[in-house]
């Protein structure tokens, strides 16, 4: 069997993991599926991804599960919804969106709430299997008590407290609690873990950071998984969040303001102030011990672990009768909020396709190179890579695919590129570099174009990502390429380090729909670091070439340049980050005309 691991948001790691593992342990096949705006966040890499949907497509699973509220309907495979919480009194939680072909739930209390939907809906089933995130509370349940022991002794405290917040703006506790927790910290009873929501408001994030940093006894904690926190938590403070319900399953106590459920089985406040109080209450006495055996039997009743492998052999079992459907059927509505989401259907690859090379240059990509290749799949018949001898793990990532592996000293951009094009087998090009990657919706258009290629060559847009923002304006976006291109129709031309592939019939191109998606710069040290590099490579390309600078040019041309940037092209529209990019248009283009000024005035020195 074949499954898709399907995580729109980070919290579904934790909770498909397990999954994965007994998929491993039975020897199926399966890919994870991570969006690309939590990429960085994934920690499993060496396992098999996609981030495209069109990647997707082209697996034809047979099971997707999905933590989450939505799935592409027109995916193959049985459509399986998880959950990603236990918090049934929150809005939304019962809620049919008619995505699902089976819900797998976590207890009594969801399953018979979804059996009455069944009822009235009809068009799916409802199966109860216990939640697979939870299996690690019987196999590692004692894993960090030796964490927890040393963190007791370096603070020289008695307890471990988890605050724990929902990120709802309307419902989370975070701007009411900070000076309640600073006080419980300044006691020499306790030491605080900080674990907020990755959606929480990052004002407050910042503010908490700082409260940690002021405070030894709090512990802003970075790690994605909680579960580690609830398992050396010796008490949780919280609101309405489902890491609740998660922590009273461990049989220890739990104080929360403001919570909305209707049937609360643990210590509930109106009043921020008395945080302190109940925290003392609820170790001592622990007084709702005996209302948590309500949670034990309704919402999770499973304490073997085995809730993964329950899931896994139920959709075998269901598909054993069912069979496997190749999409499901809802709504016009639905279908467009779906195309919204993750684009309109992929089209699937035809025989008859013209045969495309895709050429990369690389020198240490191993940050992107991944989503690059991945990116190509499906799409280009051949991948030549030219590597410049990089000293990073470029050349172990290019075996694991089926890609040609060229080792060429770096001649510059525009040499290295028209070189990498010589290496190819095939008459139709794709040039990209190493931190480049094909958007779903371009991977379409070349698939399109495959089959009716008319023009010498093709623009797309250039979407950048400067510092985790995608840029949408200022000289940054559209940012016109041409990189679909016949072999023997152009060549690259400019000057380094600004390369660009001219057709030597200009008229004889067209435009695809879609983006090239560039990872950029990490961070502003990167970008000033470019700046002055390629400042230096502009600079002496523009002497060679017998340009000239002046005090004039010095003092124009950087400031047109940001003046064209930031205001004629909306750069102030992309915010802190729009204004620092206008700000470096500047810099890069007075200190390539301030260096080859220099250049001119050392030449002219030496005659």
């Amino acid at each position: 069997m074949k499954f898709i691991l399907f995580c729109k948001n980070n919290y579904a790691f934790g909770i498909l993991n397990p999954i994965k593992e007994y998929i491993v342990e039975k020897n199926y096949s399966f890919l994870w599926y991570v969006d690309e705006s939590i990429f960085k966040d994934f920690p499993y890499s060496i396992d098999p991804f996609t981030t495209s949907i069109y990647d997707l497509n082209e697996y034809n699973c047979d099971v997707i599960f999905v933590p989450g509220n939505e799935v592409p309907y027109y995916l193959r495979g049985l459509k399986v919804q998880v959950f990603h919480g236990l918090a049934g009194e929150k809005k939304g939680h019962f809620r049919i969106r008619h995505y699902f072909d089976l819900y797998l739930t976590q207890g009594p209390y969801f399953t018979d709430k979804f059996n009455q939907l069944k009822e009235k809906y009809g068009d799916f089933e409802v199966i109860e299997t216990g939640w697979p995130k939870l299996d690690v509370f019987a196999t590692e349940l004692h894993m960090y008590d030796s964490i927890k022991k040393n963190l007791l002794e370096k603070h020289k405290v008695k307890y471990v407290l988890l605050y724990a917040p929902t990120f709802s703006p309307k419902l989370t506790s975070a701007p009411f609690l900070m000076e309640q927790l600073n006080n419980l910290a300044k006691s020499s009873d306790y030491l605080i873990l900080l674990k907020f929501h990755p959606l929480m408001d990052e004002s407050w994030v910042n503010k908490y950071k700082d409260l940690s940093n002021n405070n030894d006894n709090i512990i802003f904690q970075e790690e994605k998984n909680i579960v580690k926190f609830l398992l050396m938590a010796d008490l949780l403070i919280s609101d309405t969040s489902s890491v609740i319900y998660e922590f009273l399953l461990l049989d220890k106590p739990v104080v929360s303001f403001r919570n909305i459920s209707e049937e609360i089985y643990w210590d509930n406040s109106e009043d921020y102030k008395t945080l302190a109080a109940m925290v003392e209450r609820n170790l001592i006495e622990d007084s709702f011990s005996s209302s948590r055996k309500f949670i034990f039997q309704n919402y999770h009743p499973y304490k073997d672990g085995k809730s993964a492998m329950r899931i896994v052999d139920t959709v075998q079992k269901y598909i054993s009768k069912h069979g496997v459907p190749n999409q499901r059927n809802i709504s016009f509505t639905r279908r467009l909020k779906i195309h919204s989401i993750f684009g309109k259907p992929p089209l699937s690859i035809s025989k008859s396709m013209i045969k495309l090379s895709a050429v990369i240059i690389t020198f240490n990509e191993e940050e992107h190179l991944e989503k690059c290749l991945e990116s190509l799949n499906g799409i280009a018949d051949e991948i030549v890579v030219v590597d410049s001898f990089s000293t990073d793990s470029t050349k172990q990532i290019c075996k694991k695919y089926n890609v040609k592996f060229v080792e060429q000293k770096f001649l510059g951009y525009i040499e290295q590129k028209n070189f990498a094009i010589t290496q190819t087998s095939h008459n139709y090009i794709l040039s990209l570099d190493g931190d480049e990657a094909l958007s779903d919706a371009l991977k379409n258009s070349i698939l399109k174009l495959k089959e009716n290629w008319k023009h010498d060559g093709y623009y797309t847009n250039r979407r950048n990502n400067y510092c985790g923002q995608w840029i949408k304006h200022s000289d940054w976006y559209p940012d016109k390429k041409l990189r679909l291109f016949k072999k023997s129709k152009g060549e690259w031309r400019g000057i380094n380090p600004h390369d660009s592939y001219k057709l030597f019939n200009p008229k004889s191109s067209g435009k695809l729909k879609g983006d090239i998606l560039h990872w950029i710069y990490r961070d502003y040290i990167e970008h000033n670091q470019k700046v002055e590099r390629f400042s230096t490579i502009a600079s002496q390309a523009y002497f060679e070439l017998g340009k000239k600078s002046s005090v004039w040019k010095i003092l124009y041309r950087p400031a047109w340049a940001f003046l064209k940037s930031y205001f004629l092209r909306l750069g102030f529209l992309d915010g802190l980050n729009g204004l620092i990019i206008c700000i470096q248009t500047y810099n890069v283009t007075f200190l390539k005309y301030i260096k080859l000024y220099q250049l001119q005035k050392k030449a002219k020195n030496n005659q």
